[in-house]
């Protein structure tokens, strides 16, 4: 493109690289661009002819990127940082920031796990699961202000950087311990007003569902006689012998409808700048009454004061509203879950107007009925930045941050007859209340002066953060009919009422030094001192420093001046501690009083046969209790070769954590829930490769950014006796392994059973047949029993996490295709998953063609003999027959768009229209 900038006129070049542009008076400059090479500007002066040539824009190394309470060049950094923009977006129509993360940053696992409307926000996981529970969210700042990563749109974001190493995160140290992701939000810049719009309309699809034996093979296995097995084939009495795909039928009762608008407004004169931006979207589920509506804002302003005092301000806030259809026990995804479970042989709606139904669950019912459960949300994240340059190189900024949230979760369980002899009810109406507040409160002074080669910058803080939780619950039940559903509405014989308030605080000290001699030798250092209310006063406060340094090769004269090939050639090494203070339960929620008795009013009393409402301290406390402390160890290599087209990252770590936090478990005897203890170690160590090439082939450009991580986890220490009471924590193996029995294929009659090992559950022909490993006298005994015969039988964490980014352009043409994927772990299949007639519950189609018979009594058949399965029985117990691999790579995002050319769109006063169109894959 050349487009003239005083007047905003633009064409394109031919093929050729031809153009021709009438500029009045021929005066100004002319700006040259082409996505993947940089902007060239040339002043017209008296030429008629203006010819250029561009260059390859890769400037990896030479961009700033968002550190710590600052920015920094790339090109100077000695921490392990990996950085997403704006860029790596605008092909990617997510509806959750946490997707983004999605295969373009190595060491950074995502993983999602659900597709249900206004939930289907990822995992984020950096550099692996580093603790046993306290834990193992990185920390997330929006403009520096504590908080969620799907809380900002995704339009809205102007970068997203990933602190991965103790260098890089030492400086944020409370919280800091499992990684760092800071995100930017966008800010506007002087000149004339521009104004944005963004959209996209999609439908949602299931690509593949589970396969269900038709109705009359599942009277067949279940013993029907053949008349009745006939009746459910012939399909001429539905209501009594249906023949109902149950789930199939749920997830296409749904459009799948979505759609996202955005638009933004930027530009700024004189001494403000802004950025406004508004946004919509709305989702609707695969399955009918599933939905999520939500509303963004984002404002930015920065106004400059004086000459030195400056004055930044953000705002973020949106609203939500969700909506699913509730069952007598459980939201949508129970639905789904009943609808998986119940065979084919029980009808849907039937012609009467009733329910088929198998027990008290009828998914078709329960859609149909009034039952609802909605939840409406609220965030809002304001803060303000004063920054005062009081001499050249010399600034004192001082930030005030608020976040505040509230919702309301309102759960209606009608009552319904789902057929003539079967009520469920009463109805129920329960709404729980939430709402919480952080207050932040950030002062800095910064310091940067250059002697010379010596370039030094000091940075000195403190921060302080406050945080209130609310909660409080109300609930009643026979509501006169079901389109009346106000608390006041229901019978007052069984009201319930609940409520609690936590808070927690966290005050910090802080400091970072750098230092480069000619921007070829550099160090860096940081350190925190935490306080955390957590914590009892002995061990409130820890120190966690880090230090780090680099050396650019690159500026050597021997490589500078004798090999051309390199551009950019650095090396790093880093080492430092970050703390962790989010203490959680068995169940994951944060425990804010570890170390203090706290007294339940839940224990009743009776005095003279009246029940007398009382107090009493429930759980046990440790007040010795002290910062769990992760150490990283970090050594990396960046590049640029080849006159800028091949880029890359090497980085290899070692992290552990000690005096990791864990609730442990103690005798029932004790009558206390047990306290916190400091119990273990674990040890994560790994490697991670980025690399981006990019090029041009005639008219077109390319860009290939493949990367690749892998991390190996285990466990180093744990204290006491914990082995015997967490069976699932090994010295010298990762966290959460699979730990069962060990199948040796399956008994093919009985006297195969009777000169096998004894099993737990007697053996029969079909069954699964556990190996005999050991006994009590360290050698296999002839019995099976879980106390020696359990091994670990695979690892449920990955161990490797790759992408690749494949972006093509040519001409107003643009192509982006993104891989993703994860390997080296297990999958324990289970429940109706896995299990044929699971608690009464369906028969797959891969599970009744490939099962063990009396026919053909195969030792190694895919699924063991079909029969009535519950959760005692012998086939289900955890055993590596049902091990299967997780790994997988798959075509996460896909899109090709058309940038109508700029001679035409200026006709209509519009800088840029694009149209594309695109598809994504949200879980595995």
């Amino acid at each position: 493109m050349v487009k003239h900038k005083e007047s905003g006129k633009a064409t394109q070049t031919d093929t050729e690289g031809n153009y021709s542009l009438s500029i009045p008076d021929r005066k100004g400059t002319l700006v040259f661009s082409f996505i993947g090479f940089a902007s060239k500007e040339v002043v017209i002066g008296e030429q008629t002819q203006i010819n250029v040539q561009l260059v390859d824009d890769n400037k990896k190394l030479d961009e700033v990127v968002i550190v710590g309470y600052g920015t920094q060049k790339k090109v100077n950094l000695t921490g392990s940082v990996s950085t997403v923009s704006s860029k790596d977006l605008d092909n990617r129509p997510i509806t959750q920031a946490s997707q983004a993360l999605s295969g373009l940053s190595p060491g950074v696992q995502v993983q999602q796990n659900g597709g249900r409307p206004g939930s289907d926000g990822a995992r984020v996981i950096i550099r692996g699961v580093g603790t046993f529970n306290a834990g193992s969210n990185p920390l997330i700042l929006i403009d520096g202000i504590a908080g969620s990563l799907d809380d900002v749109a995704p339009d809205n974001i102007a970068s997203m950087t990933v602190l991965k190493d103790a260098a890089s995160a030492a400086i944020y140290g409370n919280r800091a311990a499992n990684g760092v992701v800071l995100i930017t939000t966008k800010r506007g810049q002087k000149g004339k007003t521009v104004i944005g719009y963004n959209n996209y309309f999609g439908w949602e699809k299931i690509t593949s569902l589970p396969q269900f034996v038709d109705s009359w093979t599942y009277a067949e296995l279940t013993g029907a006689s053949a008349d009745v097995v006939a009746k459910y084939k012939s399909g001429t009495d539905p209501d009594n012998f249906p023949n109902v795909f149950h789930l199939k039928n749920l997830l296409n009762t749904g459009s799948g409808f979505q759609q996202y608008h955005n638009v933004n407004v930027s530009g700024g004169e004189g001494n403000n700048v802004y950025y406004l931006s508004g946004s919509y979207r709305d989702h609707n589920g695969l399955t009918a009454e599933t939905n999520n509506e939500r509303y963004d804002i984002q404002a930015n302003i920065d106004t400059r004061i004086k000459e030195n005092l400056n004055l930044k301000t953000s705002i973020l806030g949106f609203s939500q509203f969700q909506t699913q259809p509730q069952s007598n026990s459980a939201g949508i995804g129970g639905i789904i879950g009943f609808s998986v479970r119940e065979p084919n042989t029980i009808a849907g709606l039937k012609s009467d107007g009733t329910y088929g139904r198998q027990d008290f669950y009828a998914p078709e019912a329960w859609l149909a009925s009034e039952g609802f459960n909605n939840l409406r949300a609220k965030n809002f994240y304001g803060n303000s930045t004063l920054s005062w340059d009081i001499i050249p190189g010399l600034n004192l900024s001082g930030t005030a941050g608020y976040h505040y949230y509230t919702s309301v979760n309102t759960t209606y369980v009608a009552d319904i007859n789902i057929d003539r002899n079967t009520y469920v009810g009463p109805n129920s109406l329960n709404i729980e209340n939430r709402d919480g507040n952080e207050v932040t409160l950030n002062l800095l002074l910064k310091y940067a002066k250059s002697f010379g080669k010596h370039n030094l910058s000091i940075l000195g803080g403190y921060q302080q953060e406050a945080h209130r939780d609310n909660y409080s619950r109300a609930f009643r039940d026979k509501f006169p009919n079901n389109l009346l559903y106000q608390i006041d509405a229901g019978a007052t014989t069984n009201q319930q009422t609940s409520g609690n308030a936590n808070e927690y605080a966290f005050r910090s000290y802080f400091a970072r030094l750098n230092y480069d001699f000619g921007g070829k030798y550099l160090f860096e250092a940081n350190v925190r001192y935490d306080g955390s209310s957590r914590f009892a006063p002995d061990n409130r406060f820890g120190v966690f420093p880090a230090v780090s340094a680099g050396w650019r090769l690159s500026e050597e004269s021997f490589i500078k001046d004798n090999i051309g090939w390199i551009n950019e050639l650095k090396i790093r090494a880093s080492y430092g501690s970050l703390g962790n203070a989010n203490i959680s339960d068995r169940n994951g929620n944060i425990l804010n009083y570890p170390y203090q008795y706290t007294f339940s009013t839940e224990p009743k009393y009776t005095f003279g046969g009246v029940i007398a409402p009382g107090a009493a301290v429930t759980s046990a406390v440790n007040t010795d209790i002290k910062w769990e402390t992760t150490t990283t160890t970090n050594l990396g290599l960046d590049f640029t070769l080849f006159k800028n087209h091949l880029s890359g990252t090497v980085d290899i770590y070692d992290r552990t954590a000690k005096d990791i936090l864990y609730l442990v478990p103690v005798s029932s005897t004790l009558g206390l829930t047990p306290p916190i203890q400091n119990a273990g170690s674990i040890q994560n160590r790994g490697i991670e490769l980025s690399l981006t090439y990019n090029t041009k082939i005639g008219q077109v450009n390319i860009g290939v950014s493949p990367n690749f991580s892998y991390n190996n986890q285990k466990v180093i220490k744990i204290a006491g006796d914990i082995q015997s009471v967490i069976p699932n924590f090994f010295v010298g193996q990762p966290l959460n392994p699979i730990y069962g029995f060990v199948a040796d294929g399956l008994f093919v009659d009985a006297a195969d059973v009777a000169s096998y090992p004894s099993q737990p559950s007697g053996g029969a022909p079909g069954n699964i047949r556990f190996k005999d490993i050991s006994g009590p006298n360290g050698v296999p005994d002839g019995k099976v029993d879980a106390t020696y015969d359990r091994a670990i039988l695979g690892n449920t964490n990955p161990k490797t996490s790759y992408g690749l980014n494949l972006t093509a352009a040519y001409k107003g043409f643009d192509l982006a295709v993104l891989f993703s994927g994860l390997g080296g772990y297990t999958v324990q299949m289970g429940s109706y998953q896995a299990y044929a007639l699971y608690n009464g519950g369906n028969v797959q189609q891969w599970q009744y063609e490939n099962a063990w018979t009396t026919q053909n009594p195969d030792r190694n058949a895919t699924y063991p003999r079909i029969t009535n399965l519950s959760q005692g029985s012998a086939n289900v117990q955890t055993n590596s027959y049902w091990n299967r691999s997780g790994t997988f790579l798959r075509l996460k995002n896909a899109q090709i768009g058309y940038t109508i050319p700029a001679n035409l769109t200026k006709k209509i006063s519009l800088d840029k229209v694009r149209v594309f169109v695109g598809g994504k894959i949200f879980s595995h």
